[in-house]
């Protein structure tokens, strides 16, 4: 649920920002133009000024998601050293906040550290949120007619992981907490629950391992990346329910020629045990409204299409399938939805093959655009 304030929007407001300076710098200051241009072929790109940028950065950017409308996002961001001075990812610390037309917005802190020289890896944060959200029901409930619900929470993140040897693995841990006072704005009679109001809290911790063989991080051509996590939730956590996760998440990037690219997705979410209702996987393609197709198990398959128009500029399309179902026996009464779209992306980071760009995807009754860096399966 808290997809739209994800550090995605963040760095795209800083792409955003690095586009203004820019026209900036080549009306007032053509000697330091050259922190915004290639060398190689004099287009726009800030490779230079991000390897050597440190201190505060005032980042805005734009929020797409159909599920609670169009809105806005800041945030500053200080930056611990630049990335040639460490020679690696720099550790980001930062404070953001934003708000959406239907009144949605959100507020926190984060941290993102890379130490010993990237074999640990750490993220954290803590958000205060309203969030105005349409509850279609797990399984067969509610179905087409939604009711309006407000979630008024508190998130706690915490994930540290750490490099095997030299390899590409990772292993690592999470610990997610969420408690929500929730009002849905008429009652609803569900077999979970009965009535308007109610307040839930979710304390889980996670196993995770993952393996990385991504030319890229940002918008890779080649490789895979595979990730397992196993989440367990109990009331001596401070949780709701015992009740536990397997995810599985399938990534691989493979090169048809020198201009064509080839990218699918597999991501399946298991659930174990006694999982709230409110708890339950949303199915998260492009084109779908999060908490839109939800149930006790989740399975997407996405297939995209990379095409170099040029060294700078290319354009992709994409297809995908979701479904929503309340367990193996009953995977073909689930609900499920197909997305169709298509996009373009500019290099504008080429030290780091970094692409920024637009994804247009629609489903049988929604629509949507997303502000997209790098690639669209890690926002």
């Amino acid at each position: 649920m808290m997809r739209f304030i994800s550090l995605q929007s963040i760095i795209s407001g800083l792409i955003f920002l690095s586009i203004s300076v820019a026209d900036l710098t080549a009306q007032n200051s053509p000697k330091n133009l050259s922190a915004f241009r290639d060398s190689t072929d004099n287009a726009i790109d800030i490779s230079d000024w991000l390897v050597n940028k440190r201190g505060v950065l005032v980042v805005p950017s734009i929020i797409t998601e159909p599920a609670v409308g169009y809105g806005a996002v800041g945030a500053a961001v200080f930056f611990h050293s630049s990335y040639s001075e460490k020679n690696g990812p720099p550790s980001m610390t930062g404070v953001f906040g934003g708000g959406t037309q239907n009144g949605t917005w959100a507020a926190g802190v984060f941290h993102m550290g890379y130490w010993k020289q990237d074999r640990l890896r750490y993220s954290g944060a803590l958000v205060r949120t309203s969030a105005n959200l349409e509850f279609y029901g797990s399984g067969q409930y509610l179905g087409d007619d939604p009711v309006n619900l407000n979630l008024d929470a508190w998130v706690l993140l915490q994930q540290m992981k750490g490099r095997i040897g030299d390899s590409k693995f990772f292993v690592g841990g999470k610990y997610l907490l969420f408690d929500t006072d929730n009002t849905f704005e008429v009652p609803v009679d569900l077999p979970e629950f009965d009535g308007q109001e109610f307040n839930s809290t979710l304390s889980e911790v996670s196993i995770i391992a993952n393996f990385d063989s991504r030319n890229n991080v940002f918008t890779p051509t080649e490789g895979f990346f595979l990730q397992v996590t196993g989440t367990y939730s109990d009331t001596w956590l401070s949780g709701d329910a015992l009740y536990g996760r397997i995810i599985l998440d399938a990534i691989g990037y493979f090169p048809v020629s020198q201009r064509v690219f080839v990218g699918t997705r597999f991501l399946n979410n298991y659930t174990i045990g006694d999982v709230p209702f409110y708890a339950r996987p949303t199915i998260r393609l492009r084109g779908v409204p999060m908490v839109k197709y939800q149930d006790r198990n989740t399975m997407e398959f996405e297939t995209e299409v990379d095409v170099n128009v040029n060294t700078r500029w290319s354009l992709l399309g994409f297809a995908g399938m979701g479904n929503a179902y309340s367990s193996i026996d009953e995977f073909d009464d689930g609900k499920s939805v197909r997305t169709l779209g298509t996009g373009f992306r500019y290099l504008l980071i080429r030290k780091f093959g970094a692409r920024f760009g637009m994804d247009f995807a629609a489903s049988p009754d929604d629509f949507a655009f997303y502000i997209v860096f790098g690639s669209s399966w890690f926002r």
